[in-house]
């Protein structure tokens, strides 16, 4: 056996290192004996340790879940699907069973099927299968029922404005024509309108109708951000001053959120639009297409951010096939280096690359 010199060593001391494993295991350990705010304190403690292990935001998720604090939950298990590791099925199963407590429906039924096709014979696969089926059942009820004025104005719009992001200006048109008859006081189609006239050239239309949504007692935000896209690219120094309205405004509505993002993006403010993605891309409540993804992927390539447009044109080859060709070829612009342009906002396979 070796000597030890005792004198030698008098004074040393030898640290007890304390990783993130450590305080991961002891919060285990209480969230097993039904002690929630230990555990939360021991994994938030491990989380201080190692903040992107993604098996402790998880585990931290659910924690917060049994507290309560349903967002601040969603919010960790995003971080992990979105920014750390895509793969990590279990955390679409607990996000789904949020989802579906808070009532939306839709995302959550999303969130299952994504779950079963990453671990189909996973720890939760038959409690997932089974909350699909629930959920599925309830939907298809759900669609027998009319829809609300509130749900029919929204899928307006949203049809409209899938039409504009794709560049498909007269096809809106006819679109947004449709639905005001049926709908003649949803001023938010009038900027719509409006916009899809202006980019067929019929710019002077399209002014009067912002115009005379901005002279309503109740200004149209839509019509705001218009105006000021519309002044720019005619030259019109008054941009500005609609511009720096449109700065300190902090719409409620995700939806006005999103044609805030575009606002700025069409205002060459990509930084400030980039910001306006990202709050957006936070929300579990706010439904994002693929086309979303896409003008987010550009904003953060034209703000400086090429990784993260890299990851976010990757999920546009997951979660639309149709124009997986497009994101592929724009993850080989940014391998490339090439300069982004404005134009390739629009979702859909620039002119110059169409067959």
């Amino acid at each position: 056996m070796r000597n030890i010199n005792v004198n030698e060593k008098k004074g040393q001391v030898i640290p007890f290192l304390q990783d993130g494993a450590y305080y991961y295991k002891k919060g285990i350990e209480a969230y097993q004996n039904r002690n929630i705010n230990q555990a939360a304190h021991y994994i938030k403690r491990a989380l201080r340790l190692e903040p992107e292990e993604p098996v402790f935001l998880c585990q931290m998720a659910i924690v917060m879940s049994e507290k309560g604090h349903f967002e601040e939950a969603n919010e960790l298990l995003e971080k992990v699907i979105n920014e750390i590791d895509e793969n990590m099925a279990e955390c679409y199963f607990f996000l789904a069973n949020n989802l579906a407590h808070a009532g939306d429906f839709d995302i959550a039924v999303k969130h299952l099927k994504t779950y079963l096709k990453l671990d189909p014979k996973g720890e939760f696969a038959e409690d997932a299968t089974t909350l699909l089926e629930m959920l599925e059942d309830d939907e298809e009820e759900l669609d027998d029922v009319e829809e609300t004025e509130e749900q029919l104005a929204h899928s307006r719009l949203e049809r409209a404005a899938d039409l504009l992001d794709r560049g498909q200006f007269d096809e809106a048109e006819r679109e947004v024509t449709t639905s005001l008859s049926e709908e003649p006081k949803q001023w938010d189609l009038y900027a719509y309108m409006a916009e899809a006239m202006f980019y067929q050239g019929e710019k002077e239309q399209a002014l009067d109708i912002v115009a005379d949504l901005l002279q309503k007692e109740d200004k149209n935000f839509l019509a705001q951000c218009n105006a000021a896209v519309f002044l720019k690219e005619t030259g019109d120094i008054a941009w500005e001053q609609m511009a720096s309205g449109l700065r300190v405004m902090r719409p409620m509505n995700d939806w006005y959120g999103y044609h805030l993002a575009k606002t700025w993006f069409f205002l060459g403010d990509y930084h400030e639009a980039y910001d306006w993605f990202k709050r957006l891309y936070q929300r579990h409540t706010f439904l994002k297409r693929p086309r979303f993804y896409h003008q987010m992927a550009l904003t953060a390539w034209m703000a400086g951010d090429k990784e993260r447009a890299r990851q976010l044109w990757k999920r546009v080859t997951q979660f639309d096939h149709h124009q997986k060709k497009l994101a592929e070829w724009c993850m080989d612009k940014v391998i490339q280096d090439a300069k982004p342009e404005r134009s390739w906002f629009y979702y859909r396979m620039p002119e110059s690359e169409q067959e």
